[in-house]
């Protein structure tokens, strides 16, 4: 009987309002005190940021949310990341920021920074959008995406570049491998869980029978570095991190990646058809077996 009255129409509608209602007070109320907080402040992105992710939490909990995270130890501390997720609700981004962890830089769609106030928030705070069309404009947002890595700064990507419109995993973006491949940084594969039963992309009703959610990271996984990207690496790199983000989902048969241990995988190096296994390296190293502090002096 609860369940049904939950479900209703009536529920729904009333459920929808509060949820706008506590979805724009939250946010912008977070907004103002980021504004406060950051005037003179250098930090100014970093406190956007954390203030973004605080008022992210906020919300999830104001809708009652259950929220389980599996595999937290398996995301190094003190290392910029790239995290690579899957998409199948509007509610994806503010699980994102409320779930992983340390700041990062989002990577949308570029239309969301044209959103009056939002945009400029989301400029600020250090997040990038990047254009549909495969373009020249496209591709310096890609290196400027690419320096953020480069410089320190954690990334998050939807790879599909839009919602999932039947909860599959859908195929990924090309630019992802090349942000990957050129900024020589780990990825930490993430799936999240029950999202678009509680609000899918074909409604603007979301549905509060439906609140437990489950985000999944996997073990980080370490390509090799290169300026240059042939087509043929990057899609390799992207075909081995969608079965991953696929086992995650349980979506590909398989266990679910044990926790901790090394990750392997091999690119065809240029200069001939020998195969390089690039060994996935523990915390603190990258892909080449330095620390990133040793990087630095490189």
């Amino acid at each position: 009987m609860l369940t049904w009255l939950i479900s209703s129409k009536p529920s729904q509608i009333l459920y929808f309002a509060y949820s706008w209602v506590l979805v724009c007070t939250v946010w912008l109320v977070g907004y103002l005190l980021a504004m406060l907080v950051s005037i003179g402040s250098r930090r100014r992105g970093e406190i956007y940021n954390s203030f973004c992710r605080a008022s992210a939490w906020v919300i999830v909990k104001g809708l009652g949310m259950s929220v389980r995270v599996e595999g937290r130890e398996n995301v190094p501390k003190g290392e910029p990341l790239i995290f690579i997720c899957n998409h199948q609700s509007l509610l994806d981004i503010k699980l994102a920021f409320a779930f992983m962890p340390g700041n990062f830089c989002f990577v949308s769609k570029e239309e969301i920074t044209r959103i009056p106030i939002v945009g400029s928030y989301m400029k600020t705070a250090g997040h990038i959008g990047m254009p549909r069309e495969e373009d020249r404009r496209a591709y310096v947002v890609l290196l400027e995406i690419v320096k953020k890595a480069k410089e320190g700064k954690s990334l998050l990507i939807f790879p599909e570049g839009t919602r999932s419109p039947d909860g599959k995993l859908g195929p990924f973006k090309r630019g992802v491998a090349n942000i990957i491949l050129k900024s020589g940084r780990r990825v930490i594969p993430t799936a999240i869980i029950g999202s678009r039963e509680f609000l899918p992309r074909e409604s603007w009703l979301c549905h509060p029978e439906h609140r437990d959610i489950t985000i999944r990271f996997g073990r980080p996984i370490g390509f090799h570095h290169l300026d240059k990207v042939p087509r043929e690496e990057s899609l390799i790199v992207l075909e081995e991190l969608r079965r991953e983000v696929k086992k995650l989902l349980g979506e590909e048969a398989g266990a679910i990646p044990a926790r901790g241990g090394l990750v392997q995988h091999e690119l065809p190096l240029q200069s001939d058809d020998k195969k390089a296994v690039v060994p996935q390296v523990r915390h603190g190293e990258s892909a080449s077996g330095m620390t990133s502090r040793e990087e630095a002096r490189g």
